[in-house]
């Protein structure tokens, strides 16, 4: 499972910094009234626009494959995912990145990400029906 995730996060992480960035841009040019209906100035703006508005509904499209894949994403920008588990009979998140070879981190379920540990893998039984957390790739 860990390459889909890696090819889905890989694409949110990429939309979301040009999502970002378009949108400071945006904001720096600021509001404009068109002096004409013909204004290019003004159309390329709305297109813009569009063309961001198109990349966020992609990026919840791709959040949604996540959760479907009893996954929950955490940081759009940063790459963060968590999967369920348990350790020690307590709820906790393994916690991967973008980046990393494999999972090897986790957090207590109400800990951000940036509170992630090594983890010691014969310490956690996963929740639910996940297939294997490493990879090669």
């Amino acid at each position: 499972m860990l390459p889909l995730v890696r090819s889905i996060v890989g694409d949110i992480v990429e939309m979301s910094v040009e999502i970002t960035q378009t949108r400071r841009r945006l904001e720096e040019l600021g509001e404009r009234e068109p002096e004409e209906e013909s204004d290019v100035y003004s159309a390329e703006v709305t297109a813009i626009r569009t063309s961001v508005d198109r990349q966020s509904d992609r990026v919840r499209e791709c959040v949604l494959e996540l959760n479907d894949l009893g996954t929950w994403p955490r940081s759009l920008v940063g790459g963060y995912v968590d999967f369920p588990a348990v350790r020690e009979g307590e709820d906790v998140c393994l916690c991967w990145r973008l980046g990393d070879s494999e999972v090897m981190y986790w957090h207590r379920a109400d800990e951000p990400c940036s509170s992630r540990r090594l983890a010691d893998l014969s310490l956690i039984r996963q929740s639910g029906n996940l297939p294997q957390l490493t990879s090669t790739a």
